[in-house]
């Protein structure tokens, strides 16, 4: 499924009806240059599954979890500089959790990430436009 957003918000309310239908161990991940739309859009998948808390990016944790009607992990991979560090940061303990992991920098977990995970590839298209592409969807349809 590939959708076009011209602004935040739509890229939000795209995250938002994505964030509904998700169920306990979704696992998400999302890839894209630097400022393309990736922790906007988790934003709102979070509010989809009724985080209320304020939603950024966990650079410096790398890992935020958020209560929602499921537990949200958070998972920022931006300064890890391969897979072979995952282990360390308990990676596929909240990959397996309770809850949905949504990943940023997903590429950078490599054979890590799991072959059935949703993917959510951003494109910008122009300043204020993005393709967003989901593949591995239709698991939840």
């Amino acid at each position: 499924m590939t959708f076009e957003t011209r602004e935040q918000e739509e890229t939000i309310e795209l995250g938002r009806r994505l964030g509904k239908v998700l169920t306990k161990g979704t696992i998400i991940g999302f890839f894209g240059d630097l400022g393309s739309g990736k922790t906007t859009m988790i934003k709102g998948v979070a509010q989809g599954l009724g985080v209320t808390e304020l939603v950024k990016s966990p650079s410096f944790v790398v890992v935020t979890e958020y209560k929602g009607r499921l537990p949200v992990y958070h998972i920022d991979l931006y300064r890890i500089a391969n897979s072979n560090e995952l282990p360390e940061i308990g990676f596929e303990q909240n990959l397996y959790g309770e809850g949905i992991s949504l990943i940023e920098w997903a590429e950078r977990a490599g054979n890590l990430l799991p072959a059935d995970a949703i993917k959510v590839k951003f494109e910008i298209t122009n300043h204020d436009q993005r393709r967003i592409t989901i593949s591995n969807f239709n698991q939840l349809i």
